[in-house]
């Protein structure tokens, strides 16, 4: 159920995206949610177009009505990418070969020889568009820039 309405809201921030009076991004969250492909054609895995649109949404609202010292740090180390943890890459060599274990498998290639590693990279980590989320820093270390002041009504 939950998944369902996550769907729906989804597909509704979308639609709405392209409608008459609808407010335009920050360039600071267009500049951050961009589709990147990955330097090794067809391998490793791309963020969706859709999940882009998401994250250009929740950086959007992350930031909105804040002074821009306290926006700037909400999304500075902000991450879009399948994974913004790092690689998770699982490579052995020895004895002149070898060996790449990732979510498809494991495949072997002879050491140095750059060609055959793309290949098994390619065979491992084969390409697919799946579906990320941007994370950001927790807004408490930004605590210093965001806080409200009596004269501005915070508390």
């Amino acid at each position: 159920m939950a998944a369902r309405v996550a769907v729906a809201f989804v597909f509704i921030g979308v639609m709405g995206i392209g409608s008459c009076g609808s407010k335009s991004v920050d360039p600071r969250c267009v500049g951050l949610c961009v589709v990147t492909e990955p330097d090794l054609a067809g391998a490793y895995d791309v963020c969706s177009a859709a999940s882009a649109e998401t994250c250009k949404q929740d950086c959007d609202a992350r930031i909105v009505e804040v002074p821009t010292l306290c926006a700037s740090c909400l999304l500075e180390d902000a991450c879009f990418e399948p994974d913004c943890e790092g690689s998770d890459l699982n490579e052995f060599c020895g004895a002149g070969q070898c060996t790449i274990t990732g979510r498809e498998g494991q495949c072997s290639y002879p050491q140095g020889d750059q060609a055959a590693r793309n290949d098994c990279l390619r065979q491992v980590y084969p390409r697919r568009t799946v579906e990320c989320t941007a994370e950001f820093r927790p807004i408490a270390e930004c605590n210093d820039q965001c806080a409200t002041h009596p004269s501005d009504g915070g508390d």
